[in-house]
């Protein structure tokens, strides 16, 4: 059960945004209804989002990494959604195990998925060698920087279902491997 509940009743900004999110995908994910409770905070994340569909990360890629950050974060809430997005994205069933494994099928979007579970796991330090890896496998210092900044909405998002215990709302996918 959740900690903080979602708005069951939000009022201006609040409810002009979940009404638009009901509208794009049909439905109002309890994450946002929760992060609700602060329409700024929600207006900026989906801002956030909206941004970082515009670089040059694909649709598929930023799903790798929000599955291999929930993966990494033990977030079961997200980890449930982005596997539902993961599949409308054109990701396989085994690309996403593989992804929550910290693994791809390409040399760019393994870099991808490594520096994301690293970025969580060492904080944001990374040594010289693992970047050198990483640069060799493809990821430039733009698709770097976009990549943090993915893990870095995904990590907030990870962060305030762990705080609120949101209720997941997507069909239910176990952290076991």
């Amino acid at each position: 059960m959740s900690r903080i509940q979602k708005l069951v009743n939000p009022q201006g900004t609040a409810a002009t945004t979940l009404s638009a999110i009901e509208k794009k995908v049909g439905m109002v994910p309890n994450l946002y209804a929760t992060v609700a409770h602060s329409p700024t905070v929600l207006n900026a994340i989906l801002a956030f989002g909206d941004s970082l569909t515009k670089g040059r990360l694909s649709a598929a890629q930023r799903e790798l990494i929000a599955l291999a950050v929930a993966q990494t974060n033990a977030c079961q809430y997200c980890l449930s959604a982005h596997t539902l997005i993961a599949a409308g994205a054109g990701l396989s069933k085994d690309e996403i195990v593989a992804a929550r494994n910290i693994a791809a099928d390409t040399p760019l979007d393994q870099a991808i998925v490594e520096f994301a579970a690293l970025a969580v796991t060492q904080r944001g330090v990374i040594t010289d060698a693992q970047l050198q890896q990483l640069q060799a496998k493809g990821l430039t210092d733009e698709l770097l920087f976009e990549v943090l900044a993915q893990v870095t909405l995904n990590t907030f998002t990870n962060y305030a279902n762990h705080i609120a215990a949101t209720d997941i709302d997507f069909p239910v996918v176990s952290l076991s491997l």
